[in-house]
């Protein structure tokens, strides 16, 4: 590095502070520039910054004059301390460090991950990296959503309107954006396949099949797609791929996704056929929810788009949110490195539980709009990515009961079709079917989640995931199981007490350095710290309240922005009933105009009626008086009868049985 000072969040020195300050970076951390602390920092930090930075000029002036440094420290009459050689690695207390890489203890204290009696090997599980405040390995999002939009924008429109017919409107509807991993990871790396939830400092939460239609606009019904052998030569025939080498592997065969994005684009301009339309929703289907870490799809998979009738009959909801649990699983048993499934799902659900974590919604898209993943402001998202994978966990750490939305869908949202089959769904323990498992839903354990109280729920199964089974005449994409209430939850059980007792709690904790300790990104001075019991406990709570602090600003615009929003939205419903109301009170007083018009029309009527009848009445008179007998009504026949009785008929009806009298 060089002598001069970085800026806000660059390695500062201090002669004062010098003994016992050394903080090593990562070899691959970025430069240090202004900008980038500046994104990072609050006015307060940057005030202090430029403070530091004419303090440092001064001091680096005086290092320049001073003699060369010396392999030991003088006593008493040695120069000062000014003159000394600094440190590089040294970071000044109370400051924040680098975006990218961070500061890393030189000699750390590692921190055990005790396990729980719920929650074991905890040594290999990803929230360990948190709790030694480490930087993974990178992680990939696999998948081609993105590829797949750019394609889809210049296709043909019947192949969008075609994957509207199977059901994929909403979500078709929603714009691409850019998701940052570390937004993603804070979340993945605190899901426990243990549970098959995502444990928080105070309690945990499912991602249930409601917020999968409810976000993404999937439903759920249907059958479960077919799932037997495949030989590599039907797969490429189902799909029109005459290229061999599209299909790899010796004993299990796999089709590479990149072949069949080829072929569209190849025959991008050619009119729609049937095998195009499997084509299409193949691609779909693989690219944006199936997608694993070589970008390959088993056979058996392929075959569920030999009839393009079938296409119409399949639960995509149970294929595409199993495989995404599915992916969760493998990534909390560190079977995978990368997020599967549609893993920019995460970052939306984290969206609507967690105001603290949201970002601006779309000024155009109200509380109505479905799915709910249209409503969130894409370029607020990118803007996110300004924060480092620490502040995220910082933030995920500091979130306590008062934070969450536990259930933050509108009735309305609920009833809606694509939704209501979710929701009860939502309430069980059933088997759910991906392209490639059964995975295990305990909806006991996310009763909160749907208006619920907080309720301990029992032990989870040792099985929750079964790998490449499948009945072999499903009718269903679930296996029913036991509904969550009562069997399966301990009702005289605290809920905080039970929590505290089978979970980690907060991740977030203290690390030595040389004469100090980091927490969540800052250093702090070790005069601070004593080693007392009780001094420590109150010096952690107190630090965790200052991370808190920390994140109240955008705590509290998030509410104030949700808060405008509800007014809106009563004001917008409250127009809404005052003009119906305008309006029926026209349409009431247009029916009373109405039935008073009819009133007249009847009146007038019995008039000429009564007219008639007066009529009828004097021309009978006149014409009894001229000896003629009167019509007294008509008959069924429509021809009128007189009062008489009609003469006798003077030849017998027996005539025309009986032999014809003798004359």
């Amino acid at each position: 590095m060089s002598g001069q000072g970085s800026g806000s969040g660059g390695p500062r020195r201090s002669d004062r502070l010098a003994k016992g300050k050394a903080i090593a970076y990562e070899p691959e951390s970025p430069p240090d520039t202004d900008d980038e602390y500046d994104a990072m920092e609050d006015v307060r930090t940057r005030a202090d910054a430029s403070i530091a930075r004419n303090l440092q000029a001064e001091l680096d002036a005086e290092a320049v004059a001073a003699p060369p440094a010396r392999s030991k420290r003088q006593r008493s009459d040695r120069t000062p301390l000014s003159a000394d050689p600094i440190p590089e690695d040294y970071a000044a207390p109370g400051f924040r460090y680098p975006p990218h890489g961070g500061i890393r203890p030189r000699y750390p204290v590692t921190t055990p991950m005790a396990d729980t009696p719920l929650l074991t090997g905890l040594h290999g599980h990803p929230s360990s990296s948190v709790r030694h405040c480490e930087d993974p390995p990178a992680s990939i999002g696999r998948g081609g959503w993105s590829e797949f939009c750019q394609l889809l924008e210049i296709a043909r429109p019947e192949y969008r309107d075609f994957l509207v017919e199977l059901g994929f409107g909403p979500f078709l509807s929603i714009r691409y954006v850019h998701v940052w991993h570390p937004l993603v990871r804070c979340w993945v790396e605190r899901f426990f396949h243990h549970t098959g939830t995502i444990h928080l400092s105070t309690c945990e939460m499912g991602v249930l099949p409601v917020d999968w239609s409810a976000i993404l606009g999937i439903r759920f019904g249907g059958r479960i797609p077919p799932s037997d052998p495949v030989p590599d030569f039907e797969a490429l025939e189902i799909l029109g791929i005459d290229d061999p080498t599209a299909i790899v592997g010796k004993k299990l065969f796999y089709l590479r996704i990149s072949y069949l994005r080829d072929l569209l684009v190849r025959e991008i301009e050619e009119p729609p056929t049937e095998l195009r339309y499997r084509q299409w929703t193949a691609y779909f289907i693989f690219s944006c929810f199936l997608g694993n870490e070589k970008s390959t799809i088993p056979t058996p998979i392929v075959g569920m788009f030999r009839d393009i009738d079938d296409l119409r009959d399949y639960d995509w909801g149970a294929l595409t949110y199993g495989f995404y649990i599915r992916g969760l699983h493998r990534f909390s048993r560190r079977q995978t490195a990368s997020f599967l499934g549609f893993w920019q799902f995460t970052l939306f659900w984290a969206f609507e539980h967690f105001a603290v974590f949201a970002p601006s919604r779309l000024p155009a898209a109200p509380d109505s709009a479905f799915p709910l993943a249209r409503r969130w402001d894409s370029a607020w998202i990118q803007r996110l990515t300004v924060r480092t994978l620490t502040e995220c966990r910082t933030t995920v750490d500091c979130i306590r009961d008062a934070d969450i939305i536990f259930q933050p869908y509108s009735s309305f949202l609920l009833e809606r079709p694509e939704v209501f089959r979710a929701v009860e769904l939502s309430r069980l323990r059933i088997w759910i079917r991906s392209p490639r498992s059964w995975e295990l839903l305990m909806g006991e354990r996310s009763l909160r989640q749907l208006g619920g109280e907080a309720l301990v729920p029992v032990d989870p199964p040792q099985l929750m995931t079964i790998e490449d089974y499948i009945p072999r005449a499903p009718s269903d994409s679930y296996v029913e199981g036991v509904e969550a209430y009562p069997d399966l939850i301990r009702a005289d059980v605290p809920y905080r007490e039970w929590f505290e007792r089978v979970s980690l709690g907060p991740l977030m904790s203290l690390h030595e350095v040389e004469g100090g300790r980091v927490m969540g990104g800052s250093a702090m001075d070790s005069h601070l710290f004593q080693s007392s019991g009780e001094i420590e406990r109150l010096e952690n709570e107190i630090l965790h309240l200052q991370l808190e602090l920390s994140v109240s600003e955008d705590r509290h615009a998030a509410d104030m922005d949700r808060a405008q929003g509800e007014t809106a939205r009563v004001q917008a419903e409250l127009t809404r009933v005052q003009m119906e109301a305008t309006q029926r009170e026209g349409e009431m007083a247009q029916m009373q105009a109405t039935l008073v018009q009819r009133q007249r029309d009847l009146d007038s009527r019995d008039a000429a009626l009564a007219a008639h009848a007066a009529i009828i009445r004097r021309l009978e008179e006149q014409l009894q008086g001229m000896g003629i007998t009167p019509v007294t009504g008509a008959g069924s026949s429509g021809f009128g009868q007189t009062s008489s009785t009609p003469p006798p008929d003077p030849v017998s009806r027996d005539w025309f049985f009986d032999e014809p009298p003798s004359l």
